[in-house]
């Protein structure tokens, strides 16, 4: 076999391998809605980023529900990367700075 088709075979095989790991990576770093901490998703939602926009300030809570405690206050203009819905669409779970919780959709549109 001559030498340039040899390296061209390694280099497209080197090539494949190092595609294939970083597919696999990226599937391993987008982590479905329960990886990432809420049951209560029932519907999951691929790599949304929504504003707040209710008010000055939207809440942050532990669960789909006003009852549940505030983890933040989330400004008016702030982003949260969202990852799934609950009670119909009611709720988004997501992601402000380092917190996760579930905010109201009011809090979006």
């Amino acid at each position: 076999m001559p030498f340039s088709t040899l390296s061209i075979r390694k280099a497209v095989t080197g090539l494949t391998a190092a595609t294939a790991l970083a597919l696999g990576a990226t599937v391993l770093a987008a982590p479905g809605a329960s990886a990432v901490g809420s049951s209560a998703c029932t519907k999951n939602i691929k790599d949304k980023t929504l504003q707040v926009v209710q008010w000055d300030h939207a809440d942050m809570y532990t669960s789909p529900s006003f009852r549940s405690k505030v983890k933040k206050s989330v400004f008016a203009g702030s982003n949260v990367r969202v990852y799934c819905t609950a009670k119909g669409g009611d709720w988004y779970y997501g992601k402000s700075g380092r917190t996760t919780g579930w905010m109201e959709y009011h809090a979006f549109f």
